[in-house]
């Protein structure tokens, strides 16, 4: 498991960035990414390779290959070293069943002297995520070993029947998981239910359009008035200038706050900064899809909820700055 730095506040042009909401540069590989790749991919290729990802570390390769090989159940998915957001920063899990919200934990013998550390970083992942998280000692003998693991098993397995008990267990479909027609059947999408897209399109599409191409990095809701969808790229280093972007864009550590300021212009920001005053920036609301980057490499649009324009805020910290008001929005059909 790996202990990752707390990103460093740092003020950004002539923009001020307040220790109220402290902001995370970076999203890669956050929470529950799926894999698919250009050339269409299996589901043998897809656990082979997030298997493969666990081999320089033992134990962690015990436990985890251990686990999947005693569930033997190709209707759910997992995820090695899946990052999780936490307030003070990022955290890498070993193991993720993103259906089912659980999280395996590998602690190896050398990490004996942070326990406190680790057990605080859990309880922080939980209240983040609401998901659980179990842990597994490495230190102990190899028959104690096994034990917890078939004690995970029979929970993955327990929990698992209980969602399908109550009709909410989705099986794994590697084919479809990014495709809109999911969440317009469903009518609604929501951050609980791990929402990404491998296109632009395909979120565009949930919403009402029916496009065959689109890469544009907004575009208006056709259906709700003064809302757009939004695909920002958030800036992976805050000393320079995000690749292939004028913008730098950055959202708080917990996800509910995002900033957008262009990196040149400092005109075109006063004049944002003016409409914002004069309530003429338009439109107030958008729907937030940001560009990640997944753990086998694959970049996603996932879904972070409905932000909405704070003119308070703005105005405050001298820069564009969206608040979060809604972990689920609707969807609609193609027109």
């Amino acid at each position: 498991m790996n202990c990752l730095k707390k990103p460093v506040s740092k003020v950004v042009r002539k923009f001020k960035y307040t220790e109220k909401f402290p902001l995370r540069s970076s999203l890669s590989g956050i929470t529950g990414v799926g894999f698919l790749m250009e050339t269409k991919l299996n589901k043998k290729e897809y656990i082979v390779r997030q298997l493969a990802r666990t081999k320089h570390k033992k134990y962690e390769q015990y436990v985890v290959t251990r686990i999947i090989n005693l569930i033997n159940d190709f209707d759910i998915k997992f995820i090695t070293q899946q990052y999780v957001s936490r307030p003070e920063g990022r955290a890498l899990t070993d193991l993720f069943f993103p259906q089912l919200s659980i999280h395996v934990e590998v602690d190896e013998p050398h990490h004996k002297s942070c326990v406190d550390d680790d057990s605080i970083r859990e309880a922080d992942i939980v209240n983040a995520t609401s998901h659980e998280i179990i842990r597994v000692d490495v230190g102990k003998s190899i028959e104690e070993i096994n034990s917890d693991i078939d004690a995970i098993v029979q929970k993955v397995e327990a929990k698992v029947y209980q969602l399908k008990e109550a009709g909410r267990f989705v099986e794994w479909d590697i084919d479809a998981e990014f495709k809109s027609e999911i969440y317009i059947k469903k009518g609604y999408i929501d951050i609980a239910d791990d929402v990404k897209f491998r296109k632009i399109k395909d979120a565009c599409n949930c919403f009402g359009y029916s496009y065959k191409g689109f890469q544009k990095g907004w575009v208006i809701h056709p259906n709700e008035e003064n809302t757009a969808i939004w695909f920002p790229r958030l800036n992976p280093i805050a000393e320079k200038a995000p690749k292939g972007g004028e913008w730098d864009n950055r959202i708080s550590q917990n996800e509910e706050i995002i900033t957008t300021s262009h990196l040149t212009d400092y005109d075109k920001n006063e004049k944002i900064l003016n409409d914002i005053k004069n309530h003429k920036y338009k439109p107030p609301k958008r729907v937030v899809f940001v560009r990640v980057k997944g753990n086998l490499g694959i970049i996603l649009y996932r879904f972070r909820g409905l932000y909405e324009l704070s003119i308070d805020e703005s105005l405050a910290r001298g820069v564009e700055t969206w608040i979060r008001v809604a972990n689920r929005v609707k969807t609609y059909p193609n027109s």
